[in-house]
């Protein structure tokens, strides 16, 4: 777990020089008003480590970070005067005396320690990071529910959201595999194929080009003379096959949606189609001329891929070992709650409403993921320009060179490609859109980066050994995963959340994997979503559920 301890520069303690594009911080006087992160941000830390240990599922973990948030919300809100539960409202509310900062501590602390036990048992199991936090703050592990006790009541409030969720509709005890429902009658079964002695892939007689393709991807047990990991479609063991994640996600019981439906996009642009389509941001064409513009876009951007480009790609990829997107948000949040001095009261509150912005992101999400089973710029690009050769990043440290068309490749991972679901409209446009809707909605400013005042003194994220600066990041020369790059460091600086969410979404463009309108339209439903469940949380709070 990453070790925190925040400082807010004073005037000369800390001194952003712009050299090269690399900010060079002057060393903090690590007694200039030192603050520990509340109870919130420590248990969000090992939890966003846990994630981190795990597969990149990011719809699961925007319930699990949903879950363990709503847990220690309902534990402090028995010790709030007006705030009621998600669950059992105000029937654990104890009395005007018994609320006290160290009650709701204790409280928040044992509701998290049991949810992330529930959500993350494996990760406990080979680590004990849970208990070992719990320990740490001063408490020892209890399974009590008397609810006099601020033990219990953390105890109850938790099982009460555990117990809630069992029954959403996300499958947990089947490890979240597609269910049926009243929203989907049927399992949900691709059009197209990874194999292209199917006919159904890319340069095949029967592949729809505006169906999504689940991709066979290298496992990384064939390597070409480069040492890149390459599949041979005739050896199986050289590859795994994509299968749609959580294809059933439209139908889990959502936090303030109305419906999985609600914020639904209209249709993506359609190859072949010469109906009338306008974009997101107003341009006008037939489906089919808007379809080509779009996915001819994402491969001209890869044959002008620059090294920023390719940072930025990279930062916002969340891909496997990572936060995940919603995880990411949390991460980048916890700067947020030091610059603004957040109470255990604030922090509580704030990440209740992110993580339930979140958990209705995914769902609104994959709701049109799965209605449109859209196609992916690997699929279409490959099919468009199969036979023919194009100009195109070519692959870890090649550079931009003439490749074959149905060789072409996003800037992504080898052996991650692109992710297991179809593109439009984008997760992570959505996911940054409503986390930055809340940060601002419930600070009430969107500054991010504050001119270097706010330095977060921890294991910094590049390792550079310099203290990270709030609403920005440093990528070090030849630091990236995918290849050996940047040729200089690179700084990526956003100086309101707003900015930093459309970075997140523009990123999914430079690194291949979506086309302007997966990313625009994801943008707009992602701002409502935020707000919607914003409003939300603060009427639990309020106690005007």
């Amino acid at each position: 777990m990453r070790r925190m301890r925040w400082v807010l520069a004073s005037a000369g303690a800390a001194v952003l020089a712009l050299a090269g594009g690399c900010p060079n911080l002057a060393l903090v006087d690590p007694t200039t008003l030192i603050a520990e992160p509340t109870a919130v941000v420590k248990w969000n830390e090992v939890m966003l480590a846990a994630v981190r240990a795990g597969p990149p599922r990011p719809t699961v973990i925007a319930r699990s970070l949903f879950i363990v948030h709503s847990a220690m919300y309902d534990a402090w809100a028995a010790y709030d005067s007006k705030a009621v539960g998600t669950q059992l409202g105000g029937s654990l509310r104890r009395t005007a005396s018994e609320r006290t900062e160290a009650n709701k501590r204790a409280a928040v602390s044992y509701a998290a320690h049991r949810a992330l036990r529930d959500q993350f048992g494996a990760y406990e199991t080979s680590t004990g990071s849970f208990t070992r936090l719990l320990r740490e703050l001063g408490y020892e592990p209890s399974d009590s529910t008397d609810t006099s006790t601020p033990a219990g009541i953390g105890n109850v409030a938790a099982q009460a959201v555990l117990d809630f969720r069992q029954n959403d509709g996300a499958n947990e005890g089947g490890n979240y595999a597609q269910v049926t429902s009243t929203i989907y009658p049927a399992l949900y079964t691709p059009k197209n194929s990874g194999d292209p002695s199917t006919g159904r892939a890319p340069g095949g007689a029967d592949f729809d080009v505006n169906r999504w393709q689940p991709l066979r991807v290298p496992n990384g047990t064939l390597r070409d003379a480069d040492g890149v990991p390459i599949l041979d479609h005739n050896n199986p063991a050289t590859f795994t096959t994509q299968s749609f994640l959580t294809p059933h996600w439209g139908a889990v019981t959502p936090f303030a949606l109305t419906s999985g439906d609600q914020f639904r996009p209209p249709p993506q642009p359609l190859a072949g189609s010469s109906e009338p389509y306008t974009t997101a941001l107003g341009e006008t064409g037939t489906n089919d001329e808007i379809f080509n513009k779009q996915f001819d876009e994402v491969l001209a951007a890869s044959e002008f891929l620059t090294d920023e480009r390719k940072c930025v790609a990279e930062y916002w990829a969340d891909g496997p070992r990572s936060d995940t997107p919603p995880g990411h948000w949390h991460a980048l949040c916890h700067g947020i709650c030091f610059r603004d001095r957040h109470s255990l009261d604030d922090d509580v509150k704030l990440f209740f409403a992110l993580a339930g912005a979140q958990l209705d992101a995914s769902i609104a999400t994959w709701d049109a993921k799965r209605h449109y089973d859209s196609s992916r710029p690997i699929s279409v690009i490959r099919h468009k320009y199969f036979g023919q050769k194009i100009r195109a990043w070519a692959g870890p440290n090649r550079g931009t060179r003439e490749i074959d068309g149905e060789d072409w490749l996003p800037y992504q991972a080898a052996t991650f490609v692109t992710p297991p679901f179809p593109g439009y409209p984008s997760g992570h446009s959505c996911f940054s859109a409503a986390s930055a809707a809340v940060i601002g909605g419930f600070t009430g400013t969107n500054t991010f980066h504050d001119g270097g005042q706010t330095v977060l003194l921890f294991d910094d994220y590049n390792f550079d050994s310099i203290a990270d600066v709030l609403g920005q990041h440093t990528v070090l020369a030849r630091s990236l995963l995918n290849e050996s790059s940047p040729a200089a460091p690179v700084t990526l600086r956003w100086n309101t959340v707003q900015d930093a969410a459309d970075e997140a979404g523009i990123s999914r463009l430079y690194g291949g994997i979506h086309i302007q309108e997966d990313d625009i339209r994801s943008r707009n439903s992602g701002r409502a979503i935020g707000r919607q469940a914003l409003e939300k949380a603060r009427a639990y709070w309020e106690g005007r559920p």
